[in-house]
C-alpha cells in the first residue's frame, strides 16, 4: 500500500517565527537610554573610561616600585609588596558591599564618590611617615576604589541602550586594561627623577581629572 507522498513531506521549510513588536513602554524605555552617536553618550563613554584608567592606575601603580619602598622603610621586598597585596585584597572584600551601597544610594552616586575617596587615600599614602600608615592607607584606597568595578556593568547596562552597549562596554575595560599599565609605566617614569612619594602625588592629581 502506498502513501500519497504529498500529504507527508517533511522538506518544506516552516516559516520563521515573526518577531514580536515592543510595547510602547517598552520603546519608552530604550529612548530614555543613551545611544552612539549622541553627545550623551560620548560623554558617559569618556567618564566610563576615565574611571576605569584611575581605577587600576592608583591600584598598580606601586607595583613596579617595590624596591624603593624596601629601600626607604628598612624592608624586604617581599615585606614590601604587601603595600600592593593590602590595597587588592581590600578591593575584593569590598566590592559586594559596594554593590549592595549603589542599590541604596545609586550607581553614579557610588561611583563618583569612589574615585574621589581614592585620591585623597592615595594622596596619605604618598605622606605616610611608616610603613604601617601606608599600609592603611592603601587598604583604604582598595576598599573605595572597588566602588567602581563593582557597579560599573550594571550601570552600562540601565543607561544604554542594547544597540549601543557592547562599545561603551569595551571602552570601559580598554580603560581599566590602559590603566593598570600606564600607572605602572608613569610611577617608575615619574620615581626615577624623583622619589615614589612625587609619583604617588601626581598619579593622584591625574586622577582628580575623572570626576
Amino acid at each position: 500500500m502506498q502513501t500519497d507522498a504529498s500529504c507527508c513531506d517533511l522538506s518544506a521549510p516552516s516559516l520563521p517565527p515573526r518577531p514580536r513588536a515592543e510595547s510602547a513602554p517598552e520603546r519608552s524605555v530604550i529612548a530614555d537610554k543613551l545611544h552612539a552617536g549622541t553627545a550623551e553618550y560620548r560623554r558617559a563613554c569618556l567618564a566610563l573610561f576615565l574611571g576605569g584608567f584611575a581605577t587600576f592606575s592608583l591600584l598598580y601603580n606601586l607595583q613596579p616600585l617595590m624596591p624603593l619602598l624596601a629601600h626607604g622603610f628598612g624592608l624586604s621586598p617581599a615585606l614590601a609588596s604587601g603595600a600592593v597585596s593590602a590595597a587588592t585584597i581590600a578591593l575584593a572584600a569590598a566590592l559586594i558591599p559596594a554593590a549592595i551601597l549603589a542599590d541604596r544610594v545609586g550607581r553614579k552616586p557610588v561611583m563618583v564618590g569612589a574615585l574621589s575617596l581614592s585620591t585623597v587615600f592615595t594622596l596619605v599614602g604618598a605622606f605616610a611617615g611608616d610603613f604601617h600608615s601606608l599600609l592603611v592607607s592603601r587598604a583604604l584606597l582598595g576598599m573605595t576604589l572597588a566602588g567602581l568595578p563593582a557597579v560599573a556593568m550594571a550601570y552600562l547596562s540601565e543607561e544604554f541602550a542594547p544597540t549601543s552597549l557592547a562599545r561603551a562596554m569595551g571602552l570601559y575595560i580598554s580603560g581599566n586594561a590602559l590603566g593598570g599599565l600606564c600607572g605602572r609605566f608613569l610611577a617608575v617614569l615619574i620615581a626615577e627623577h624623583a622619589d615614589w612619594r612625587v609619583a604617588l602625588f601626581c598619579l593622584a592629581a591625574s586622577s582628580t581629572l575623572t570626576t
